[in-house]
């Protein structure tokens, strides 16, 4: 049975998901029986009643109600078996974790979203119209400066290359004007005058000639394409022109197909760095104060959270406070460059951002783990370790978020296990009641 067939099948009123977790010793009643107990309810965070009371009264069927399989979710119990835990290798589906006491600075908490660095993001799009004749590179291809990208089939490239070819033809016959005008002066056979217009001539081919040249370098050519085109090597700007990748990164966007008109101006790939990317964060206008004092002390350090990697916090630096506030959230766009090296974080992903205000001595606090609370209509819990294999729910009351961690004002002391991966699963049986299944065969 796999772990989604175990998590959302319902057979006869009972969530297969109980076999996930191990409730042991099942002993059916029908929803329609009277009760012969009142329901416990989950532990309060200070109920004078204590926690091995409330789960070992008596249930309906004069066992200890956390023994019961079928009554032990309604005190918020239940029992885990050991294969159930994540071992060395990684496998299983817990995992626990001790509650401790950190050192923390105080941080600014913030929702946002990652984006391009749109300062290593480069839109390629032809310099002149032509036909697209040939795509080298593909989407998701990282690429070097000077990588041939794709190349166009131009008939303004064509005429460029008229241009300079006749003008690279006439330098070289002015210039041998020249020297025979200059030699006749010097034999004293040729006037000084002769020589002088030989001169203007000469000056204003090589001058038309070094403008060709500049045109040709501008629609994209570079020194090795002229220097085959004035050896006459095969290649390309011998009609064709290369369109060449002007920087290092990896192609996000492709819209270049053989065969198809491409304009000036139109983008045919976008390339970008994603060695680092930009994560746009929400600031509400009471934490400004705080936010642009601490950047007058010195950069702030930014820590970013996502969703697809929980236990993994990215570092970046504050760059940009935005100058205006947002109409519709009454917020303020703040700016951050983080590293991605490994290309971990993609554009578009929204993350948890926290900003260090620095500046204040560090506090010692009880922090757990964020995939370890869970809420409830309007409360929040953890799933702590009790005895033996069992867990229990237990009331907690969260205070400020820290990367990758909560503070816990109370619900918990320091040293206490609580689960933190798969804890959604216990979560899912504890309040199955609220989605209709009682505990009837």
């Amino acid at each position: 049975m796999t772990l989604n067939q175990n998590t959302s099948t319902i057979t006869a009123g009972r969530y297969a998901l109980m076999a996930l977790v191990a409730l042991a010793g099942g002993c059916g009643r029908q929803q329609s029986e009277p009760k012969s107990q009142p329901r416990a309810e989950p532990v309060a965070l200070s109920s004078p009643v204590s926690l091995e009371e409330r789960v070992s009264v008596p249930c309906e069927h004069a066992i200890p109600i956390y023994q019961c399989a079928e009554c032990r979710y309604e005190p918020g119990v239940v029992k885990l078996d050991a294969s159930l835990m994540k071992g060395e290798d990684g496998r299983g589906l817990m995992r626990t974790q001790a509650v401790t006491r950190l050192n923390v600075s105080a941080v600014l908490p913030a929702t946002g979203e990652v984006a391009l660095n749109e300062n290593a993001t480069v839109h390629i799009s032809p310099r002149i119209a032509g036909v697209i004749d040939r795509v080298s590179a593909d989407i998701g291809a990282r690429v070097n400066a000077g990588d041939l990208l794709l190349t166009l089939a131009s008939v303004e490239l064509g005429k460029a290359l008229a241009d300079y070819e006749r003008n690279r033809t006439l330098s070289a016959l002015s210039e041998k004007i020249l020297a025979r005008e200059t030699k006749l002066k010097e034999q004293r056979v040729g006037s000084e005058q002769d020589m002088i217009n030989a001169q203007i001539v000469y000056e204003q081919h090589r001058t038309d000639l070094k403008v060709s040249e500049q045109t040709l370098r501008v629609l994209g050519l570079t020194e090795k394409d002229l220097a085959g085109i004035r050896e006459g090597l095969p290649g390309e700007g011998r009609g064709l022109l290369p369109v060449r990748a002007p920087a290092a990164g990896t192609i996000i966007e492709k819209h270049a197909v053989a065969g198809e008109m491409a304009a000036p101006g139109a983008d045919l790939m976008v390339l970008s760095d994603l060695s680092t990317v930009w994560v746009w964060a929400h600031v509400h206008s009471r934490d400004l104060a705080a936010l642009l004092a601490a950047e007058k002390r010195g950069p702030v350090a930014v820590s970013i959270t996502v969703a697809a990697f929980p236990d993994r916090q990215f570092a970046g630096i504050l760059d940009y406070v935005g100058a205006t506030m947002s109409e519709q959230s009454r917020t303020i766009k703040v700016r951050a460059t983080v590293a991605n090296a490994t290309s971990e974080l993609r554009p578009g992903m929204f993350c948890d951002a926290f900003l260090s205000l620095g500046g204040t001595h560090g506090e010692t606090v009880l922090v757990a783990p964020q995939s370890a609370v869970f809420s409830d209509e309007g409360k929040s819990f953890v799933f702590k370790h009790w005895k033996d294999d069992f867990f229990v729910r237990q009331d907690v009351r969260r205070g400020r978020d820290f990367p990758g961690m909560v503070e816990i004002l109370d619900g918990l002391q320091a040293g206490e296990t609580v689960v933190i991966d798969g804890a959604f699963l216990l979560k899912s049986d504890i309040l199955r009641e609220k989605m209709g299944a009682g505990c009837a065969d």
